[in-house]
């Protein structure tokens, strides 16, 4: 009788061994982040893994056992565990010099350094911030040679150039920790670079320009200067983050068209640059395969090409990863290892994240890999589903340059949803009309820098076709990123959605694997399952009401969650010439959130404090209705929102005292002021006061009423002003929080929005007596930061959020 051999399901996994090591020891540095552990102990705990190890692996060798075989397999996959664990654990730990700790805590004395200038940038507002490799400083007479990095804040209009020896006095700046929710960490950014002091520039003593003759940074200089020479100032600022990586002269504007049009993979220099650059090597290497050690010496001179683009770039962490992936993969090419690509990347991932663990955290390690690895993965699939004939066709590559983008733009679809809350449907278009030219844009662009140096006609000769191109190239980007469709925001995706992504993607890498096929979809359906169960629960969960005070400095803005899921805003925070909390804080936390709609937004009064940030939302937010105090005011900002709000048909509606808004049917929203008339001159004393009633729980919006409105407030209402929770008036001002107001109030929290330092001396000591003297629970945006409270309609707590 003929029996039928049992089909067996294995895992492919186990051709790729190195995949295997860096999954493992990717596994010990995400626990390492989840469980502080001491190092001692860590390391006495390798050490006996490392012993037992040796052990079993001795006793396996000489007697044929299987648990002898599996145990030692296991103590080998816990051995690299522990070692990514040890290892992150390490990297987590603070690389700060003792002059450095030192620095951190003198926060605002005055000091002064030299040093060469490493990396020159600008922030929103335009101002310089300068790298400084620190070389000498003085402090208050103590002196010291330890050399370290700092960020400068530049605002002196002398002229700067890479590689600059400076002498500067300045004043230590604390490095700002996020101060709200979703806010950019601007601190975990700075101790990336190892960068852990910021000073301020006051005055410049000694500026010597660089005069090495052979540095890296000397050899960018040049090559930045070159590329200067060669386009315009539109293309120039393109074209160094295309070919050199160099993206400091970008505006905010270009890299969101970029990114919008499906192309800003095309100004992060790494794996497809890497790939151009050495493009022409592979032209030779017929004449070296010709040679004895041909092979050998043509992947040396790879190596070097690769070291000396590493170098023009700033040897940036994405083209070191770049470089290290193109050396691994092609020498799987050349000494026929082709079949190995998915290993050696493996290799290349585990070999940098021993050399920094946290690069597992970087997005551009995550975007990069999670790439390559989707291309190898699901591309052949793809490939061989399309026709031989098709593919040697003249439209062949097109169509391959379209296809590829589709494909890593579907694997990455979850990262960049989590990252960036946009996808681009435009990309595979704008793909593959300019990719397939990059191959010959990118060294063309290299050769005439090359060419400049010595000839510059000759060179500007050369790049011309290049400064077309890149012409083409901002004008396609800034025409489609303006048209509604090519791009759409999307919702930040759960951990649900990246294990259906994943397992998608092996079930179509895995179509030619009946076995292994059907497995993964039945994985992947499962998982599918309980997305949507995941938001079903979400919603049964008890109706709460969240209010979210915003630190936007010396300002106000207020976010309330309704318990129906509805949001409103009161008020928008502040503007100035550098900052505007509407851009920088409201918009980027809506985005965060999915919060695409705001349902109302209240304006207590006219100054910039409080709509500072308005223009920004009703460009930037569908927005339902804007309620304000009907003061009318003489500023642009107030007209300017006006006709804004005007323009795109929102509805702005003056509320007076004894209205109420229904936004939710399990709030009541009462608007106790202004009072109808006008008293004074004064928009503070005509602010729009709202008192919310959630259940058993009140909350009382005041904006900056001050010592009139307060008493016309108690006058009017007496008793009906207790209140939970008190938003208080005017920033805690002298001439706000009366104790005959507070006495009537009686809240058992109250929050004061103010920025720390600043000119009006707020909060002022009589009113925060006078505030400590109900026995309420102060909090201060100026210490506490952001503030997030949450309630049930008979509590309310305090969320913390960092």
């Amino acid at each position: 009788m003929y029996v039928k051999k049992r089909s067996s399901y294995k895992f492919p996994v186990e051709q790729f061994p190195a995949l295997r090591v860096v999954l493992l020891y990717i596994a010990g540095i995400l626990c390492s982040q989840l469980f502080q552990t001491n190092l001692l102990v860590l390391i006495l705990l390798s050490i006996c893994l490392g012993v037992s190890y040796f052990i079993f692996e001795t006793l396996s060798r000489k007697t044929v056992s299987i648990r002898l075989t599996r145990t030692s397999t296991f103590l080998y996959c816990l051995i690299i565990f522990t070692t990514g664990f040890t290892i992150n654990s390490i990297d987590s730990k603070k690389n700060q010099s003792a002059i450095e700790m030192l620095l951190s805590d003198l926060e605002w004395e005055d000091i002064q350094v030299s040093g060469n200038v490493i990396s020159i940038s600008k922030n929103s507002s335009g101002d310089k911030r300068l790298d400084l490799n620190v070389s000498n400083i003085n402090l208050s007479g103590f002196t010291s040679e330890t050399k370290f990095k700092s960020r400068i804040l530049w605002d002196n209009n002398h002229p700067v150039e890479l590689g600059d020896q400076i002498e500067i006095t300045g004043t230590l700046i604390p490095i700002s920790e996020p101060r709200n929710p979703t806010q950019f960490n601007y601190k975990t950014f700075l101790e990336s670079r190892n960068i852990y002091t910021q000073i301020r520039a006051d005055s410049l003593i000694l500026i010597r320009p660089d005069s090495s003759f052979f540095s890296w940074i000397s050899i960018r200089k040049k090559a930045l200067k070159l590329v200067d020479q060669n386009f315009d100032s539109v293309t120039a600022p393109i074209a160094k983050a295309l070919l050199l990586g160099y993206k400091n002269e970008l505006e905010g504007n270009t890299k969101q068209a970029f990114a919008r049009a499906g192309l800003s993979h095309i100004m992060a220099v790494s794996g497809l640059h890497v790939g151009l650059v050495i493009a022409p090597f592979w032209l030779l290497i017929p004449y070296f395969w010709s040679r004895k050690n041909g092979t050998k010496v043509g992947f040396t001179l790879l190596i070097v090409v690769l070291f000396f683009y590493a170098g023009l770039t700033g040897f940036s962490v994405s083209v070191l990863r770049a470089s290290l992936m193109a050396v691994l993969l092609t020498y799987g090419k050349l000494f026929s290892k082709s079949s190995d690509s998915i290993n050696l990347m493996g290799v290349a991932a585990f070999t940098i994240l021993l050399i920094d663990s946290n690069q597992l955290f970087e997005i551009g390690f995550q975007l990069s890999f999670c790439a390559a690895l989707i291309i190898l993965l699901v591309l052949p699939v793809i490939q061989n589903a399309i026709p031989y004939w098709i593919r040697i066709k003249w439209y062949g590559t097109p169509i391959m340059v379209i296809i590829i983008s589709l494909v890593v733009q579907f694997g990455l679809y979850p990262l960049q949803a989590f990252y960036f809350g946009e996808v681009s449907l435009i990309s595979p278009i704008a793909n593959a009309l300019f990719v397939p030219f990059l191959g010959i844009i990118v060294p063309l662009s290299l050769l005439a820098l090359i060419v400049s140096s010595v000839t510059p006609i000759l060179g500007f000769v050369i790049n011309y076709p290049s400064l077309v191109f890149l012409e083409l190239l901002n004008d396609f980007v800034s025409y489609s990123s303006s048209i509604s469709w090519s791009w759409y925001e999307v919702t930040r995706p759960n951990v649900l959605t990246f294990l259906f992504w994943a397992s998608f993607v092996l079930v179509v890498a895995s179509w030619r694997n009946p076995n292994l096929k059907w497995r993964l979809m039945a994985v992947s359906l499962f998982t599918l399952f309980f997305i949507p169960l995941d938001s079903l629960l979400t919603k049964l969960e008890p109706k709460k009401m969240i209010v979210t005070v915003f630190d936007v400095g010396q300002g106000d803005a207020s976010l309330i969650r309704t318990p129906m899921g509805k949001h409103f805003l009161i008020d928008a925070g502040t503007w100035s010439p550098g900052s505007n909390s509407g851009k920088q804080i409201l918009l980027p936390y809506f985005k965060e959130n999915n919060i695409r709609k705001l349902d109302a937004v209240f304006l207590s009064h006219p100054h910039a404090d409080h709509i500072g940030g308005i223009l920004e939302l009703i460009r930037g937010i569908e927005i339902d209705t804007i309620y304000n105090s009907g003061f009318k005011y003489e500023s642009n900002l107030y007209q300017n929102y006006i006709s804004e709000a005007d323009s795109k048909d929102i509805p702005v509606v003056a509320l007076k005292a004894g209205t109420s808004i229904e936004l939710d049917e399990n709030l009541l929203i009462l608007i106790l002021g202004p009072e109808q008339g006008k008293f004074n001159n004064d928009p503070n004393q005509h602010s729009l006061v709202l008192n919310i009633i959630h259940g058993d729980n009140e909350f009382l919006f005041t904006g900056d009423a001050g010592e009139d409105q307060e008493r016309r407030l108690v006058e009017n209402y007496g008793q009906l002003l207790d209140t939970d929770f008190l938003k208080v008036g005017h920033h805690g001002s002298k001439t706000s929080s009366e104790l005959f107001f507070l006495n009537k109030v009686t809240p058992e929290i109250a929050v004061v929005s103010v920025a720390e330092k600043n000119r009006f001396g707020h909060p002022h000591p009589e009113a925060v007596e006078r505030l400590e003297s109900t026995r309420s629970n102060i909090y201060y945006t100026s210490r506490d930061r952001a503030l997030i409270f949450e309630s049930d309609g008979k509590n309310i707590k305090m969320i913390s959020w960092n």
